[in-house]
């Protein structure tokens, strides 16, 4: 291990994550190794409990392991703490900061932090897999389960999933396990398994939440739990949607029009007819506070006392009662 700091940019979340599970794995081990284990976000961190968490001494474990996530909303006080500690960084713990950023985004604002801790950290960007670079990792994931995955199966979960790593991924295990002793994942198992997606659901799901049309947004949120879609998927899936939404009102303000905006995201010409029309009807606002509505179930989901459905429900309810649209 070079550095015992850590800065994990870009906007490949799945990666990140995998990046982020690896680490730990090799830093934290035993039974013990949540007793080691700190995760803050940035709203939720102080400057004292940041000191606190990385000075602490492990306990039954030569290592701490602390994650910072969203390090590009942390308040200045908090920066500071960072960087001071990025100076003289304990030997017993591991420091992770990770955000959606990816290098070209950080501006002369965040550029004086990121440069700031860059000096002291090991740096590693993740950037969205794209055509062969998604393929390649698609058939070495499949091969890590000693399967093989065919070239017209990788282009059927594409075209149902898009290019949502994350998705792909959960789609790949399960196609493993349904196809059982069998080695090869074909079209057809594809087509047998997965059936409308989960980002077909959600983009449905989106567009009710989206014309305040609360009960069939908390109808189609039943379905995904009688598929057993995992809570944390569903608030990804939507964060995704909003994320697209915000990009398709961004791109028409340029002056883009249906086919360029269908070409630059990759989307079929109903989806993108469908993201036009709603992003025309949608306040910016309405989109930043649904991520912020996002954020905050995510983090509550991660809390094992609260019922994640109800979260979930609370949510779409709450998605759904953003300000009238324009």
């Amino acid at each position: 291990m070079h550095s015992p700091i850590y800065v994990f940019l870009g906007k490949e979340n799945a990666l990140k994550e995998e990046a982020l599970s690896d680490l730990k794995k090799k830093v934290l081990s035993g039974g013990d190794a949540d007793l080691n284990y700190t995760l803050f976000y940035a709203d939720q961190i102080e400057p004292r409990e940041f000191q606190d968490a990385v000075n602490t001494q492990p306990f039954l474990s030569p290592k701490r392991f602390v994650v910072i996530k969203d390090i590009e909303r942390l308040p200045e006080p908090v920066q500071d703490s960072i960087v001071s500690y990025c100076k003289g960084p304990s030997e017993n713990t591991v420091l992770v900061l990770t955000t959606d950023l990816e290098p070209k985004d950080i501006g002369p604002r965040k550029g004086d932090f990121f440069s700031s801790i860059s000096r002291y950290a090991t740096t590693e960007v993740f950037e969205r897999l794209r055509e062969d670079k998604l393929d390649r990792y698609l058939k070495e994931k499949a091969a890590s389960n000693k399967k093989a995955i065919s070239d017209e199966a990788i282009r059927l979960l594409m075209e149902k999933l898009g290019d949502d790593l994350a998705n792909i991924k959960g789609a790949v295990e399960g196609l493993v396990t349904y196809i059982g002793a069998r080695r090869n994942i074909e079209k057809e198992d594809v087509e047998a398994l997965i059936g409308k997606s989960l980002e077909e659901t959600v983009f449905d799901l989106t567009g009710a939440i989206c014309k305040r049309q609360t009960a069939r947004s908390l109808s189609i949120l039943s379905g995904l739990f009688r598929e057993s879609v995992r809570p944390e998927n569903i608030i990804g899936a939507i964060g995704a949607e909003f994320r697209r939404l915000l990009k398709v009102k961004h791109l028409m303000a340029q002056g883009r029009n249906q086919w360029q905006i269908q070409s630059e995201l990759r989307i079929n010409r109903e989806a993108v007819s469908e993201a036009m029309n709603i992003a025309k009807r949608i306040k910016l606002d309405d989109i930043k506070r649904a991520f912020d509505y996002l954020l905050k179930a995510d983090r509550d989901c991660k809390n094992r006392d609260l019922d994640k459905k109800v979260i979930i429900e609370s949510l779409i309810v709450r998605l759904s009662d953003l300000g009238e649209l324009a």
